[in-house]
């Protein structure tokens, strides 16, 4: 195993075991993506008159999603990934239904 090759990696959906990256010479294939996430609170910087007030969102915890290339595009994880990683999207749906 090379040592860049990840360690005992496994798609949080299936379970099968993933490789990192395949170079050749004329392209490459991709074997999971990982997808890093979080639950966040948006702060505020004040600035003075030389500098300009800056907001950001500080990450409070995080979570990592591996996805073997088989499973990432399937609608099922793709909802998934759009509630983990989109969350505002469900509130602003919820608010139109209501």
């Amino acid at each position: 195993m090379s040592p860049f090759e990840p360690l005992s990696l496994r798609c949080d959906h299936c379970g099968r075991p993933v490789r990192g990256t395949q170079h050749t010479r004329t392209e490459y294939r991709v074997d999971y993506y990982a997808l890093h996430g979080g639950h966040g609170e948006i702060c505020a910087l004040v600035g003075d008159a030389a500098h300009h007030d800056t907001t950001f969102v500080r990450l409070l915890d995080h979570y990592d999603v591996i996805s073997c290339a088989q499973c990432y595009p399937l609608p099922v994880v793709q909802a998934e990934r759009e509630r983990c990683f989109r969350p505002e999207a469900e509130l602003t749906e919820e608010a139109g239904e209501s």
